[in-house]
């Protein structure tokens, strides 16, 4: 399990603990990155921009990959703080060899984060890990206890390591990061009654104590389509991946349509990298029909022969296909290399993105993608960019890395267990459940009862100079579609 990590909190005259923020008709309980309009001393900008003494330093290791792209990219070497046993704190660095009846674990506030700390993806457990540490000496009082395990990744490492944690006396549990790690995990802690908030964004590992707080993707697409209706797109389509993430998508599009006021008519599904592609998206754009009535109209006006006519030809002249489509309004979850080809492919097929509203994920804040003219004017949901870039600078100046993008999801879960361990707080299920939800590194989120998170997103739209907000995030639920 390696070391629990510990670190004493002093507050600065108290503004890192918590405030309450009555906004309209919802109060919401804010973390240690609480917004500026928080009564605290302490706003946002200020927190990210200051280095406790004593804070975990840095390594001069150099960025491996661009943090701003899709959520589960850009990995980070290791960038551990702690360069040997000597460097530690007093008392820290020791195995906990106690389990759970003895009194250190009965008086501490100790808390499992479950990582794939080894493996293909140790990296970026071992970053998120870092995130984690930052929050915990942001809010944490001095009876918590943070304790790193590894799930490899696994089904198998995740059940071994909610044993362990278990067993060690955790009163909740952070992560796992992946699906799979998560389904063994939740066995176990299901049966020791104690609480799961996973990084994980697949919903089908939520239920009642397994909460799934990752970005789901489902939501995010419900925020961009709730604001294509504002913007007068009613008619959706969508063009999914034929694979699980296509599947899952699908299952939830009729009632996330319906929910902001649009109409769902068809959704298609293609194979991705498959030679049948295009065949798939010429027929999905009924391009050969809309194409035949371009050449019967130039026909009919041809024969005519009236100076009308003529004019009704010139008109014609660079189209090449005719009739509008039956969507104004076009789900795209795919990223990277994928979401090149398709949104060409579209583009080719006479599918105009100045014309039919393009909607994308969070997968599409990528860089890479912006200067796609496939793509120029398509929007996504995405948590606040500035928020995020306050917290990545911190992360830098304190580990000399830029963080992977879905490194804030440990912050955040990690301050809202330090947070409701603290001052007399539980971190019990109706705790963890406030419906006025809390404020973090990516916004508003809160955590329902059927194991689901729910935030609240920007809207971004690509432009020729990058991705812009369109839409700002929210403040409170009560403004979230």
């Amino acid at each position: 399990m390696g070391f629990p990590t510990r670190h004493p909190l002093q507050d600065q005259d108290g503004s890192l603990a918590w405030c309450r923020v009555a906004r309209r008709t919802a109060s919401v309980l804010v973390l240690s990155i609480g917004l500026s309009a928080c009564n605290a001393t302490t706003s946002i900008t200020d927190l990210f921009g200051m280095q406790r003494d004593g804070a975990p330093v840095e390594t001069a290791n150099t960025p491996a990959n661009d943090p701003t792209r899709a959520p589960d990219q850009g990995l980070i070497p290791d960038a551990n703080p702690w360069p040997s046993t000597s460097a530690l704190p007093e008392g820290e660095g020791q195995e906990l060899l106690t389990l759970y009846n003895d009194d250190a674990a009965i008086n501490e506030k100790r808390v499992a984060l479950l990582l794939p700390l080894s493996g293909p993806n140790e990296e970026l457990g071992r970053a998120m890990r870092h995130a984690a540490e930052l929050a915990m000496f942001d809010i944490a009082g001095d009876d918590f206890v943070l304790m790193p395990i590894d799930t490899a990744g696994t089904y198998q490492g995740g059940q071994a390591a909610a044993r362990q944690a278990v067993d060690s006396g955790a009163k909740m549990i952070l992560g796992p990061l992946f699906a799979e790690s998560v389904s063994g995990a939740s066995e176990v802690a299901k049966a020791a009654g104690v609480p799961v908030i996973a990084f994980s964004n697949n919903q089908r590992v939520a239920e009642g104590g397994v909460w799934v707080n990752g970005f789901v993707p489902e939501d995010q697409i419900a925020r961009a389509a709730g604001y294509a209706t504002t913007q007068g797109k009613y008619r959706f389509a969508a063009l999914l991946p034929q694979n699980d993430y296509g599947r899952q998508i699908a299952g939830s599009l009729q009632s996330v349509v319906s929910r902001v006021g649009g109409n769902l008519g068809r959704v298609a599904f293609y194979a991705p990298g498959s030679e049948n592609l295009e065949k798939t998206i010429r027929e999905f754009a009924n391009y050969d029909a809309r194409r035949a009535n371009l050449r019967a109209r130039k026909r009919e006006l041809e024969a005519d022969g009236s100076s009308a006519s003529q004019r009704a030809l010139k008109r014609l002249e660079g189209l090449d296909t005719l009739g509008e489509l039956d969507f104004d309004a076009l789900i795209l979850p795919a990223t990277g290399g994928e979401l090149r080809q398709v949104s060409a492919l579209l583009s080719y097929f006479d599918v105009d993105a100045a014309q039919v509203q393009f909607i994308g994920t969070f997968g599409w804040n990528d860089p890479g993608l912006f200067a796609e003219p496939a793509l120029k004017g398509g929007i996504f949901a995405a948590p606040d960019p500035e928020n995020w870039k306050l917290f990545s600078d911190r992360f830098k100046r304190t580990f000399g890395e830029q963080p992977p993008r879905i490194s804030s999801l440990a912050y955040d879960s990690t301050a809202l267990a330090a947070l409701l361990s603290r001052d007399g707080a539980d971190m019990s299920r109706d705790a963890v459940t406030n419906p006025n939800g809390f404020v973090g590194v990516d916004g508003i989120f809160r955590l329902t009862t059927q194991g689901r998170s729910e935030r609240g997103y920007a809207v971004m739209q690509i432009q020729p100079d990058g991705a812009k907000v369109v839409a700002p995030a929210p403040a409170v639920f009560d403004q979230v579609f």
